[in-house]
C-alpha cells in the first residue's frame, strides 16, 4: 500500500497517490482557508490491510502535500477512547509496509487523533519540495540523457558504466547505453 522508497500510495482498485502530483480522479473538494490549499475526499478504496478512507490535502496546482488513509472496520466502536483500536491497527500498517521507519526523504508517516469525531488517521506528510525518487522509467530516461554513449567501435566486446561495472545494456538504435548501479534496487 505505500511504497517505503518513493511514498506513493496504491490500492487494490488501482487508485493511487503520488508526492507532490495531482489527483486525476473524480472526487468532492473543499477549499480550505489556507490560502491556495484543499481537501480532497476521495471515498473508500480496498488495500491488502483492507478498506481504508482517504482523503488527501493539495497546494496551489492542486499537488498533494499529505494524504490522511482511515481503516474501516466494523469492529470499531464509536465510543473506544482515543480510538486506540484503530490507532493500534495504523500502527500495525506502518511496521508492515515501512518497517516501523517514520521519516524518510520523501516526507514522514504518523498517527493523529481527530478528537472531535474520536477518529485516528494514517498520516503520510510528504517534505514540500523533497528530493522524491522518480519512477524507474523516469529515471532510466534521465540517465540516458546525461550518460555518454559510448561508441561501438571503442568498446569492442566490453560493456562499460560510470560505476565501473558491468550491466545490462538498453538498446538505442545501434548503439548501447549501460547504466551505473546507482539506480537503486528493484521493488
Amino acid at each position: 500500500m505505500i511504497n517505503r522508497v518513493t511514498g506513493e500510495i496504491s490500492f487494490r482498485d488501482d487508485f493511487h497517490i503520488a508526492p507532490h502530483r495531482a489527483i486525476e480522479l473524480s472526487h468532492a473538494t473543499q477549499t480550505l482557508s489556507l490560502k491556495g490549499w484543499k481537501r480532497h475526499l476521495l471515498g473508500f478504496h480496498p488495500s491488502e490491510h483492507g478498506t481504508f478512507e482517504v482523503e488527501a490535502l493539495s497546494s496551489h496546482q492542486g499537488r498533494v502535500q499529505v494524504v490522511l488513509l482511515s481503516h474501516q472496520h466494523p469492529f470499531y466502536e464509536p465510543g473506544t477512547v482515543a480510538d486506540a483500536d484503530r490507532r493500534a491497527f495504523h500502527e500495525g500498517v506502518i511496521n508492515s509496509d515501512l518497517a516501523g521507519q517514520r521519516e524518510f526523504a520523501w516526507g514522514e508517516a504518523v498517527c493523529r487523533l481527530e478528537a472531535p469525531c474520536n477518529k485516528d488517521w494514517l498520516v503520510i506528510a510528504y517534505n514540500r519540495d523533497a528530493d522524491v525518487p522518480l519512477r524507474e522509467p523516469e529515471v532510466l530516461l534521465r540517465l540516458v540523457a546525461h550518460e555518454n554513449i559510448p561508441d561501438e567501435s571503442t568498446t569492442k566486446g566490453s560493456e562499460r558504466t560510470g560505476a565501473g561495472v558491468a550491466s545490462p545494456g538498453l538498446s538505442l538504435g545501434s548503439r548501447r547505453a549501460s547504466f551505473p548501479s546507482v539506480v537503486g534496487p528493484a521493488q
